[in-house]
């Protein structure tokens, strides 16, 4: 039996401090127990973030993202699951 690792694709939309934001990303985002592989600031009120790990730790991570935080001020929250082997 291949052991699976997802991946989720995030792209939030809404308000943000750039350089906070993504220091704050990449903490809150790993210790949910997932890997960060790669944050993208497409604008000020876009960013694309791509995670990777166990299915039940990517949908915590689909439950916090729909939070607000004194960084950020959510309009909206799209997300994508991806299978992807594991190696």
């Amino acid at each position: 039996m291949t052991n699976k690792t997802k991946k989720l694709k995030l792209n939030i939309k809404g308000n943000f401090r750039k350089f906070w934001a993504d220091l704050f990303l990449k903490r809150k985002i790993s210790n949910l127990g997932v890997n960060v592989d790669t944050i993208k600031g497409h604008s000020n009120d876009h960013v694309e973030i791509v995670v990777s790990g166990e299915k039940t730790r990517l949908w915590d991570v689909v439950k916090w993202s729909k939070r607000q935080d004194i960084f950020f001020v959510l309009n909206e929250v799209v997300f994508e699951f991806v299978d992807v082997e594991a190696e």
